[in-house]
């Protein structure tokens, strides 16, 4: 064999490995939802109540981000896993969120100072995306349910609750998590049950808002309802 055709078949070889690792692996820009109710004690918890919510923050918040990947036994990238636009998506859910709560969300075109806010809304809700994060790998391991894998999602929201005169009145950094599979329990081992990256991260996404609403300092600010 050549010396010219060894070093086509390397630099072949060294490409294909390249490809898998990086630039040639499949990248899918997934759609992430909020899961109403997904966090117990949730709804129903307060009295009607106006609250101004501003358009999500962050520099996640738009334009289009790469988050996590998936890997095959080797390590390789299988899939690169990309977010669009995920601010909206994000208030949306904290709007769902805050009305099956019982308060009553009114959606800001923009951000305001709290001093502006029209007459019969005296709190003002901002939102800043600081994290989104996946990463699933799977294993050589064949399990009756398929190739074994591990999963995890991240999603990091930071709280600020603001009254017209300018004061906070409670502010919080809270991430939200999914992980798979759950971790052991009286000795007994889980396998995966969620597969899917956007299931995933909307799982953790969901998580970050419901523990919003069952934080007793938050709650403190709002009239609850009887029980």
């Amino acid at each position: 064999m050549s010396t010219r055709l060894l070093r086509r078949i390397a630099w072949f070889l060294a490409l294909v490995s390249w490809c898998a690792i990086s630039g040639c692996a499949r990248r899918e820009v997934i759609k992430l939802h909020y899961l109403s109710g997904f966090v117990p004690g949730t709804r129903a918890i307060f009295l009607p109540a106006n609250l101004a919510v501003a358009p999500v923050g962050g520099d996640l918040a738009s334009g289009t981000h790469e988050v996590g990947a998936v890997y095959d036994p080797s390590g390789h990238i299988q899939q690169v896993v990309r977010i669009s636009e995920a601010g909206p998506v994000v208030r949306d859910a904290l709007m769902t969120s805050l009305a099956d709560a019982g308060l009553k969300p009114i959606a800001l075109a923009s951000v305001i100072a709290a001093k502006e806010l029209q007459n019969g809304i005296d709190v003002m809700l901002t939102c800043e995306l600081q994290q989104i994060t996946f990463e699933q790998n799977f294993a050589a391991q064949q399990t009756i349910h398929g190739q074994y894998f591990t999963m995890a999602s991240r999603v990091k929201l930071k709280y600020t609750l603001q009254r017209r005169d300018g004061a906070i009145v409670y502010t919080n950094e809270i991430t939200g998590m999914e992980d798979e599979p759950p971790k052991p329990a009286g000795g007994e081992v889980f396998f995966p049950l969620e597969t899917d990256p956007a299931e995933s991260l909307s799982v953790a996404l969901s998580r970050a808002i419901g523990a919003l609403l069952v934080d007793p300092r938050f709650r403190a600010v709002f009239p609850a309802r009887a029980r």
